[in-house]
């Protein structure tokens, strides 16, 4: 079971697994926001609902680095190919290095970008100006975003949206 951790301003952090949510509610750090009604956890003594979404008492340091993945550039660009703008589902998509790797192109943020397969072979291993292609808009690092970070699941419960605002549940 996976725990939503919020910062003390209800701010989506991270999602942690029991045991350290359990660490953090029983060390005082964090309270209960909302809790499983039917998840129990046990000691000799005592008996525990699982917490589903915990507050931090104290501010969190929210790290400005989301991590290089596939599924992050994608997101970046909005599931969107930046050479011919078409907007495809993930398992559709490739990312292709705009200085190829060939030419020691690096692979990081400011050199990968979303890309269809039709396009991505059509550059190939040429640079961007003898593949004739143009990007949609500069590839850069973005700035921090939950929806970057937090990956939920369908088995996720609903509540946890609540604090996602600008976003929809949609099936994966």
């Amino acid at each position: 079971m996976r725990t939503l951790l919020l910062d003390c301003n209800y701010f989506p952090v991270k999602i942690i697994n029991w045991q350290k949510a359990m660490i953090l509610l029983l060390t005082g750090r964090a309270e209960v926001v909302d809790e499983y009604e039917d998840k129990l956890i046990r000691t000799v003594s005592t008996a525990y609902r699982l917490p589903k979404i915990l507050r931090l008492f104290q501010n969190h340091k929210i790290s400005l680095n989301v991590k290089f993945t596939r599924m992050n550039v994608f997101f970046r660009d909005n599931f969107q190919c930046q050479y011919c703008a078409d907007k495809l589902p993930a398992h559709e998509l490739t990312f292709d290095h705009i200085i190829p790797v060939s030419q020691k192109g690096p692979t990081s943020w400011e050199n990968v970008v979303t890309c269809c397969r039709p396009c991505n072979g059509k550059k190939g291993s040429k640079s961007l100006k003898a593949s004739g292609l143009i990007l949609l808009k500069p590839a850069k690092k973005p700035r921090w975003s939950p929806e970057l970070c937090l990956r939920l699941s369908d088995e996720d419960p609903n509540e946890w949206w609540n604090f996602f605002p600008n976003s929809t549940r949609v099936a994966s």
